[in-house]
Order: structure tokens, then C-alpha cells, then sequence
């Protein structure tokens, strides 16, 4: 789908057995992970999927040590873990997803993050601009939702799609006035549908009906 794939295994270094990484990216997502499976599921060989779980990772900003983590990705330290899957964490959609992860965690003087993120705006590939595009509506800064809204205007279904679910995702009015315009536009459309699935799940809000 993507073109990022990268197939193959890993095991883990002391043991024989294949690691299971939806299920380390499951407890990731979930909060519950101890910082060894943190590291264990950095250590993919499936740039999506190590893209997916780096946005995960927001959800264990609580242990001090995937803190400090973050920000030795980001400062490419790959010496403080020589195990992790470097040549793919390098990769800039794993990169835009642990700038995203960053920004959210610190909220305070991430221009650096944001910049990175919002450079790759208008990147040739799909994958690589869903990622941008996400980033941003997780981000939540109403900035960029005149960006999201062109993004919806796009071409590209997979980026489109991504577009609609991240100005739900943004949580601010002007992001669910954004929506209700677009799905004015595509109302009769298959856009226009999902448009008002999100506009309700995300902001309570319906059509009236005429």
C-alpha cells in the first residue's frame, strides 16, 4: 500500500522467539508497557508500523525514561541504544511521528518539532504527507487548519481521508466550522458522509434537516 514496508523479522536478542509487536504496540498504546517492551517494539523492521508506534508512545509519557528516549531518537544517540531499528527510525515518517509525539508531550517550546513536521507539508509521497497531516491534527494548533482543509480539497484518497478524521481530531471550533463547510460542499459525496460521521463523533454536531 504505502511503499515504506520493509518485510522480514526480528528476534530478540537473548531469545529465539519472534517478537510480537502488535502486542507491544498494544500495551504502548495503552499505557502499560515497561521501558524494556518500549524498546523491544522500537526495534521493528516495518517503517509504518514502527511510524505507528512512535505516535503510541504519547501514551507513556508518564515513565521518565521514555522521556529521556524521545529526545535521544530525536538526537539520533543511537549509542544509548545500539539495538533499535536506527536505519528506519531515520526514515522521515517515523520522524514527522516522534516530532509529533514531542510536541504533544511538551506543549512549550517545540517550534523546532513543529517546524520539522510542517516542512514535509506538501511531500510528493502519500505516506509521508498523511503523516504530516495527522501529526497536525493531533498537534490541535488551529493554525494548520487551513492546510487540513486544502489537504481534503486534494486529490490523493488516502490523504484526503486522513485530512477529514484529523480536523476531528483538532477538537477546536474552528476546525468543526471547517467541517461543516466542507461537508456543504461534498454533502452528496462520499466525503460529505464521512464528514458528518466525524462532525458528530467529534463535535456532537448534525445537519438539520430540511
Amino acid at each position: 500500500m504505502i511503499g515504506f514496508l520493509v518485510h522480514g523479522t526480528h528476534a530478540f536478542a537473548n531469545s529465539e522467539a519472534v517478537l510480537d509487536y502488535d502486542k507491544l504496540r498494544e500495551k504502548i498504546t495503552f499505557g502499560k508497557a515497561t521501558f524494556a517492551e518500549v524498546r523491544e517494539a522500537l526495534t521493528e523492521p516495518n517503517v509504518v508500523n514502527l511510524t505507528n508506534t512512535l505516535h503510541a508512545l504519547y501514551s507513556m509519557r508518564w515513565h521518565r525514561a521514555v522521556l529521556h528516549l524521545y529526545q535521544n531518537i530525536w538526537d539520533r544517540k543511537r549509542e544509548q541504544y545500539p539495538e533499535l531499528a536506527w536505519e528506519l527510525l531515520e526514515k522521515i515518517p517515523p520522524r514527522i511521528a516522534l516530532a509529533s509525539t514531542i510536541n504533544r508531550v511538551r506543549i512549550f517550546n517545540t517550534e523546532e518539532y513543529k517546524a520539522f513536521i510542517r516542512s514535509h507539508r506538501y511531500a510528493d509521497h502519500e505516506f509521508i504527507r498523511a503523516q504530516v497531516v495527522v501529526s497536525l491534527g493531533l498537534n490541535g494548533d488551529p493554525d494548520d487548519i487551513e492546510y487540513l482543509v486544502k489537504m481534503v480539497h486534494s486529490t490523493n484518497h488516502y490523504v484526503v481521508q486522513t485530512a477529514m478524521t484529523s480536523l476531528a481530531l483538532l477538537g477546536h471550533v474552528r476546525g468543526k466550522e471547517a467541517m461543516i463547510i466542507l461537508e456543504k460542499t461534498y454533502r452528496d459525496e462520499p466525503r460529505g458522509k464521512l464528514l458528518r460521521e466525524l462532525l458528530k463523533q467529534a463535535y456532537r454536531w448534525e445537519p438539520i434537516i430540511q
